[in-house]
Parts: C-alpha cells; sequence; structure tokens
C-alpha cells in the first residue's frame, strides 16, 4: 500500500496539466489552524479529519471540565469518571499516550495512572481544534491517534481594530456539584504592544450522580493567565504567555471512577499544579519573502501531591518538559502548481520526580526518576493544483516525513536509545469545488514512556494471608528497559460533500471517512498476581509476595472505526452533527482492545432569535449498547442524553449576558465503557457576564 500510494502522487504530482487553477484574492477560505496541520488548506479540502471549537461554541456551553469541553468532537472519549482530577482522553481507540496536547503551541506530557492528564479552566481559551489519524510525520512519538490543540485567549481575540483596552468579569453556579465560578479578564493594547491578564476561580463539593449517589469529589482551583505580545514590524511578532492552574481536592488516592476508599485506596487531600511559560514568535518580514519562521520555547511541570490523611503518608509525582520548535515556510510555484516545502526541527526533554513517604528511599511505585530526550527534524511539501490527465478540478498531494531519536534513563541506569522515522501522504481530488474525495496514509510511533521502561516499587499491598494484618505482602513493580517502540500503520479513505447550493440553504456540507490501522508490539501494563507457596507454610513471610506487575509488548492489534460529521444552517436555524463508531482486537487472540467506544451520535441545534439576541440550543448525545466478547462485566447498555442551553444579551451594544443551561435534562443514569461509574445526574447551570471595550 505504501509503495502504491507513494508512486501514484508522484506520478500525479509530476504529470503536466492542462490550465492552472486560480483562485479569487478576495474569496474567504476556512483556513485550518497552522498549529495542527502545517498547512494552508481550506479544511473542507484537507486529507483527513479536522473539527473545532471556537470561542462562540465555548461561550455558549461554559464548560466546566474536559468532557463539557471536548464532547463534541468525533472520534474523541474522555474518560476516567466525573472528577475533574481524574479525567484522561482517547482520540481514535488510543488512549493518552497516542494523543498528543499542545497547549499555545507548547507539549503537555504529564501522564498518571490514576489521576487526569491536564489541568487548565477552560474559561481562559478561545479556541480547540483537534486533527484526528496519526500526525507523527508532524509530532513525532504519541501522535498515532491525533493532536489536540488548546489555545488561550490574547488581547487580540478580544478587541476590535479600533479599541484600545476592555475589561470582562464573569461568574456562575452549577447545581449538580455546587460549583461556583467567578473570573476577571482585563487587556489592552497601546502602540505595537498588547497585553491581557485573566484569573478565574472554581470551588464545588461532591457530585450527584444519574444513579442519585453522591461521589466525594471536592475541589478548588485558582488558574491565571498573563499574555503579552509585541509587533516589532510587519510580518514580526513575539508573544510570550504564562499559565499557571493551582488545584485543590479532597478525594480518593484514585480520582477515577468510583473505587471505595479503603487500605489501597487512601482518601488524601491533593495539590495539584500545572505552570506553563511559553514563548511564540513570528519571523516572516516582507522584505525577506524567503522567510517564514513559526518558533516556540516553553516550559512545562505538571504535578501532583498527595497526603493521605489517615496515616500521613505523602506522595509526589511531578513532570517538568521544556522544548524548542521551529517551522520553517517556503511558498513557491511548481509548474502549475501552488507548492509550500515545510521544514522543522525539535528538541524537548521530560524530567519525572517521584516520592513516596513510606518508602526507605523515597520511591514511588509507578513514578521512577528519569529523564527522556527527543530531537527530531521533518519536511512537509503540500502541492495544490489543477488534476492533471485532463482531469477536471483540483488535486492536493500532502507528503511528510520525520526523524526521531530518542533517549531515556535514570540515575542508577543504563539509558534506552533508539529512533524512528514516520511518513505520511495525503490526496484529495476534487472534481468540482462541492465535492472531493481524500485518501491518507500514515505510519506513526510511540516511544516508551519513563514509568514504562523504569517503573519501579510497589504496586499494591495486601494484608497477609495467613498472620493478616498489621503483616503485609506486596506487589512489585518490575522495569524493563527492553520495550520496544509501538509501530501504527493507518488508511484513511474519506469524502466531503457541499449542497448549499444545490437545495438553496446557507450551509449544507458533510465529511466522512473509515480508517483502519494496524499496530504492532503494544505496550500493555501486566499483572501477575500469584503467592509464593511459602506463604502458606512456616514461617510464611520468607520469601512471600503477591507475585509482580511489568510492562511488556503485546503483539499486534487492529483498530478500524468511521466518523462523519455535517453542518447545516439556514436562516435563524444552526445544526452541527456527528456520528462516530470505533472497533478493535488482538489480531492473535480476538479479544477486544483499545480505549473502545460503541456507536455514537452527537447533534448540536440552536436557533437565534436576532431580534431579541437571544439563542436557544440542545445538545444530544447517544450511544449504542456495548458488549465485550470476552468480558460479560464491560457490557454497557444505551443512553440517550440530551442538554439544553441559553444566552440573552438584554441590552443591545451592551456586553451584559446572561448563559443558563440544564444538562441531563432527563436525569438519566448512565456511564461510558470503561468508567466504571455513573455521569452527573441533571443539573441547572447560570452564568452571567459584562465585557466592555473602549
Amino acid at each position: 500500500m505504501k509503495s502504491v500510494l507513494l508512486s501514484g502522487a508522484a506520478a500525479l504530482a509530476l504529470a503536466t496539466p492542462a490550465l492552472a487553477q486560480t483562485q479569487d484574492e478576495d474569496e474567504t477560505i476556512d483556513v485550518i489552524v497552522v498549529e495542527t496541520t502545517k498547512t494552508r488548506l481550506d479544511a473542507f479540502v484537507y486529507p483527513g479529519m479536522t473539527a473545532t471549537i471556537d470561542a462562540e461554541a465555548l461561550d455558549l456551553y461554559r464548560p466546566s471540565d474536559l468532557d463539557d469541553l471536548l464532547r463534541q468532537l468525533p472520534g474523541l472519549e474522555v474518560s476516567g469518571g466525573p472528577r475533574r482530577t481524574g479525567q484522561t482522553l482517547a482520540l481514535r481507540g488510543q488512549g493518552r499516550e497516542n494523543t498528543t496536547l499542545l497547549l499555545d503551541g507548547a507539549r503537555q506530557n504529564y501522564g498518571s495512572a490514576h489521576d487526569g492528564v491536564f489541568f487548565i479552566d477552560p474559561a481562559l481559551l478561545v479556541s480547540v481544534e483537534a486533527v484526528r489519524g496519526p500526525a507523527s510525520a508532524l509530532y513525532g512519538s504519541g501522535a498515532s491517534g491525533g493532536v489536540v490543540a488548546f489555545r488561550t485567549a490574547g488581547a487580540d481575540d478580544l478587541l476590535a481594530a479600533d479599541e484600545d483596552w476592555g475589561f470582562s468579569l464573569g461568574a456562575g453556579y452549577r447545581t449538580v456539584d455546587e460549583e461556583l465560578r467567578g473570573s476577571a479578564s482585563v487587556y489592552g493594547r497601546h502602540g505595537t504592544f498588547d497585553a491581557l491578564a485573566s484569573v478565574s476561580r472554581r470551588s464545588s463539593g461532591d457530585i450527584t450522580l444519574g444513579s442519585g449517589d453522591h461521589l466525594p469529589a471536592s475541589d478548588e482551583s485558582l488558574s491565571t493567565l498573563l499574555k503579552l505580545g509585541n509587533d516589532f514590524g510587519d510580518g514580526m511578532r513575539a508573544e510570550l504567555s504564562w499559565q499557571l492552574f493551582d488545584g485543590e481536592a479532597v478525594e480518593p488516592n484514585n480520582a477515577q471512577g468510583v473505587a471505595s476508599v479503603g487500605s489501597l485506596n487512601a482518601l488524601a487531600q491533593k495539590d495539584i499544579e500545572s505552570d506553563n511559560l511559553t514563548l511564540n514568535a513570528r519571523i516572516a518580514p516582507p522584505s525577506l519573502d524567503w522567510l517564514n519562521l513559526d518558533l516556540t520555547v516553553y516550559s512545562n511541570t505538571s504535578g501532583v501531591d498527595e497526603l493521605e490523611l489517615e496515616t500521613g503518608r505523602q506522595l509526589r509525582r511531578d513532570l517538568e518538559t521544556v522544548g524548542i520548535r521551529g517551522d520553517q515556510r517556503f511558498e513557491f510555484a511548481l509548474g502549475a502548481y501552488d507548492a509550500a516545502l515545510v521544514v522543522g526541527g525539535e528538541y524537548y526533554e521530560d524530567s519525572q520526580d517521584g516520592f513516596d513517604s513510606d518508602d526507605p528511599n523515597g520511591t514511588r511505585g509507578g513514578a521512577p526518576d528519569a529523564d527522556s530526550q527527543f530531537a527530531a527534524g521533518w519536511t512537509q511539501l503540500e502541492i495544490d493544483g489543477p488534476a492533471p490527465l485532463g482531469l477536471p478540478g483540483r488535486l492536493i498531494v500532502l507528503p511528510g516525513v520525520r526523524y526521531d531519536s530518542f533517549e531515556t534513563s535514570t540515575p542508577t541506569s543504563a539509558a534506552v536509545t533508539s529512533d524512528a522515522t514516520s511518513s505520511r501522504l495525503g490526496l484529495t481530488y476534487a472534481p468540482t469545488e462541492r465535492f472531493n474525495v481524500f485518501v491518507s496514509w500514515g505510519e506513526a510511533f510511540r516511544a516508551p514512556s519513563i514509568n514504562e521502561l523504569y517503573i519501579d516499587g510497589t504496586h499494591f499491598s495486601l494484608p497477609h494471608i495467613i498472620l493478616g494484618a498489621p503483616v503485609f505482602i506486596t506487589n512489585e513493580f518490575i522495569a524493563n528497559p527492553d520495550l520496544l517502540p509501538e509501530e501504527t500503520e493507518t488508511l484513511e479513505i474519506g469524502f466531503g460533500l457541499d449542497l448549499a447550493d444545490q437545495i438553496g440553504v446557507d450551509r449544507l456540507d458533510l465529511r466522512a471517512s473509515v480508517y483502519e490501522t494496524q499496530a504492532d508490539n503494544l505496550i500493555d501494563l501486566f499483572v501477575d498476581f500469584a503467592f509464593d507457596p511459602t506463604c502458606f507454610a512456616p514461617p510464611f513471610f520468607s520469601p512471600c509476595s503477591a507475585g509482580t506487575t511489568q510492562s511488556r509488548n503485546v503483539g499486534s492489534a487492529e483498530l478500524t472505526g468511521y466518523e462523519a460529521q455535517i453542518g447545516f444552517a439556514q436562516g435563524p436555524l444552526a445544526i452541527d452533527a456527528s456520528l462516530t463508531g470505533i472497533d478493535g482486537e488482538d489480531t492473535e487472540t480476538g479479544d477486544p482492545l483499545g480505549s473502545l467506544a460503541p456507536t455514537r451520535l452527537f447533534v448540536d441545534a440552536r436557533w437565534h432569535f436576532e431580534d431579541q439576541r437571544f439563542i436557544l440550543g440542545s445538545r444530544i448525545q447517544a450511544a449504542d449498547d456495548y458488549d465485550a466478547p470476552t468480558d460479560t462485566s464491560a457490557h454497557r447498555p444505551g443512553y440517550v442524553v440530551a442538554d439544553l442551553y441559553a444566552r440573552w444579551q438584554p441590552i443591545e451594544d451592551n456586553g451584559l449576558t446572561f448563559n443558563a443551561g440544564v444538562e441531563n435534562v432527563l436525569d438519566h443514569d448512565y456511564d461510558r465503557v470503561f468508567a466504571g461509574v455513573s455521569e452527573p445526574g441533571r443539573s441547572f447551570r447560570f452564568d452571567v457576564s459584562w465585557s466592555q471595550a473602549f
């Protein structure tokens, strides 16, 4: 398949076209954020599936956690349960380890077995973009599922061209967890300089579930954002942002699911912090038409400190990531084609620090002290022009390749080094402006993580099966420095269709695809739970253990799925909908594999009452039944959950706005696959905000 696609692309790209395609300079197109694709292509013709959440959607939904924020993105599943401190995500059936997260261009690499993976208040965001499918040709390790990019607000996002400064205030309340929220921002510009300062605070209590139970989830958070920008000349801009999340929670050690508090899951006070400092620069002076450079330099630290309230035991896991990335874009003509070549390089380093006060050496099980370094270079060619061989319409060819070298080490272990090459090829053929088909093929890889390579310490402890407490026996982590990187190969075929002119509506477009991913050398955690025979004979304790836990490569797997997304608008009515399905299995055993979910439908419909400055909308999620063929406990009935939301601006040309919503209107008791806990029940939400610009 790789050879056929590459050969075909070369033949099509080099064929002599009959006519060059031109585009009206005044035509407005939907440009994809360069952050995730590094192209200037219209989303409608990009050879792959993308989705965005813009500032308008964020203002309408007023999300409070990752699930609220991301539920509308096709192919993306937020799991871990309702606690915001334990939520993680999967993209196209591949978990957090295979989904790259970016915040203002900076990698967010924190990962934990039982805590959340990304800590930010959604009130600070202005957009989210997701590109599904393998992106390792641009982002390297951990992007085989795709990329999700979050962008925080800046002064230019909130001020019109003739405005110099402004402010906004907001407050809100949600009943399901008695959450109180408050925020304040001030922003302005003077000459070439602009600045924004924002602060947001949330506090909430136990969560009322659809089952009627209450999930202990007391937490508070304070988020701040400071962003400074300056235009040094035409095409020359630098922006420095600092984002801090400081949270406190009292909850079980395992923040996910509904595991009860006990000896293996102690009640703990958690201090959660995420500290991000990022410098973004754009260097593209008109006098040097060959120079078009985007540069990102960043440092971020995320961590969770825990104090077990009954025993006084202290636990810590911190991850610091520092990195630099540069992308240089060269635009030129290639015969009758418009072409662009992006050449880039990246270096980043992860440093993890773990601590457990109960261990004589301070070693925390599953959180080894270790470092990883990645160095990479890549190139992507973008070719856009008339279809060859006398065919009508337009052809887009998008090949790319990236080379990564990486090294992981601990203070006491030999370094593990390796390298990987990731290639991709995307083709879009559009015989008309209203219809196109695309095919995308891509390789991806995931290097073994720090935790998987050097996992050590105690996994869990149990009372001795003969002697009982206070004599305990343990299951110990075993390091595996011989782990191989995961490797995937994905083929995707899809189409785009725009019917707005055909049926006389403002908007009606459809994008859909099917894909298949072949994965090798998957990394999984194996728990060999077994008691030594000596546990049952005097002196009972020498040696006596509860087995071991180790990360291992487990062969191969196949993931298949489909996605469809549709947008409709006519007058005051707008509808956005998506349909997704994912399936996967171990190709050797046939067992289900991956972060799987059943067929899921999402619909967002809203009606604009222009004269009254009022919007009324509803979001509906519907999921099919789920049954794991080899695990009856994984059965989950289907569900339909509806939310209502509204926004009203009572005074024209005034920034006073009221938002309200009802989530899970029918108080439905439902749960997601692998979450192990019901989702929140019916909840009423009310927000008020006031913004002014001068």
